[in-house]
């Protein structure tokens, strides 16, 4: 029985996570730190408040002034923890969702010289990124509990498209427009803001890598953004790995977006999709598009189907109690109560 007892033991210390901050069992707070591809309404709600109603940017078909045709995956994530529970929404409706289209890892946003942005909204964009999006964060000041708290950070295609478009980097860390620098710039951007999250008292938190945009209707066979895409997540994944072992108190969870929407594209049937090349935005009022098969909905963001697989992942990704310490602890629990009845 003492040996059993000690294997147990053991089981019991393999199966809990060295972090402090282990398991999410449940999630009272998501926080939300992205680009257009976790965009909430924030666009939509910064385009009315600048035209007095008039405008939603993006406009219909797009859902809600987000980049999609229906909910993002982070709001499906929230959904899956809290069915029903609606208090999770855009930063500038009060919410907790600070992401917003164009964002780039710094302080520039590419909606502020994109050209497919109208030119009298693209000031309204300006410095609406990444560095602005913590500084609601700090502003709002949120009370909430970091064992149930998630935090979710996933940016990046937009520093590439700024530089293309500006050849400058969008902040915060000097240097060129080069793509070895967009990269450096955009990963020590990053760093930064997991830095700023913990010290904030997070405990989990999500970073995504990028889509391959060389996989994406906009930019479908571009290998040089392929490689680009591929540099800045090996490079991305680097340094979460040493930020991890840094900060021993913080949960990194690391999401492999590329990875995943490769997986789906090889798999396409297996997930309801028909096509994954074109977008469906394009081809709705023709009627030849059905957003429920379709993986994109423009050049360059997926469906809200394509979300809604991306979320299971992120579920999928996020720790919960570890299957095997729950088995060792029931069976504990056998062996007490086995043990009572001999006596």
């Amino acid at each position: 029985m003492n040996k059993l007892l000690r294997i147990l033991a053991l089981l019991l210390v393999v199966g809990v996570p060295t972090s402090a901050s282990a398991a999410l069992q449940q999630l009272t707070n998501l926080f939300v730190f992205g680009d257009s591809l976790s965009d909430g309404g924030n666009s939509g709600l910064l385009s009315q408040a600048a035209t007095g109603g008039t405008v939603t940017f993006p406009p219909p078909p797009y859902y809600n002034g987000q980049y999609s045709n229906g909910p993002v995956a982070v709001e499906y994530l929230w959904n899956m923890y809290n069915p029903g529970n609606t208090s999770f929404g855009p930063s500038l409706a009060g919410g907790t969702n600070y992401a917003i289209g164009g964002a780039t890892t710094g302080l520039e946003s590419f909606s502020s010289v994109n050209p497919n942005v109208p030119v009298a909204l693209q000031p309204v964009y300006a410095q609406k990124s990444n560095a602005w999006q913590l500084a609601s964060f700090a502003t709002q000041s949120p009370v909430f509990d970091p064992a149930t708290s998630l935090f979710v950070v996933w940016l990046f295609p937009n520093d590439v498209f700024y530089a293309d478009t500006t050849a400058t980097l969008p902040g915060i860390v000097p240097g060129s427009a080069g793509g070895a620098n967009v990269i450096s710039n955009g990963v020590a951007n990053i760093v930064a803001t997991v830095q700023t999250l913990a010290a904030a008292g997070a405990q989990h938190v999500l970073v995504a890598n990028m889509p391959d945009l060389g996989q994406t209707p906009g930019f479908l066979g571009n290998v040089g953004l392929s490689g680009l895409s591929a540099l800045f997540n090996n490079s991305l994944g680097l340094a979460m790995s040493a930020l991890d072992a840094a900060l021993p108190s913080l949960e990194i969870v690391q999401f492999d977006t590329a990875a995943t929407l490769s997986e789906i594209i090889a798999n396409k049937g297996a997930y309801g999709f028909d096509v994954t090349d074109q977008a469906c935005v394009n081809n709705l009022l023709n009627g030849q598009c059905n957003p429920a098969t379709w993986m994109f909905w423009d050049g360059v963001h997926p469906t809200t189907r394509t979300h809604e697989i991306l979320a299971a992942r992120f579920f999928s990704a996020v720790p919960e109690p570890s299957a095997i310490l729950l088995f060792a602890i029931g069976f504990v629990g056998l062996l007490v109560t086995g043990r009572r009845k001999a006596l």
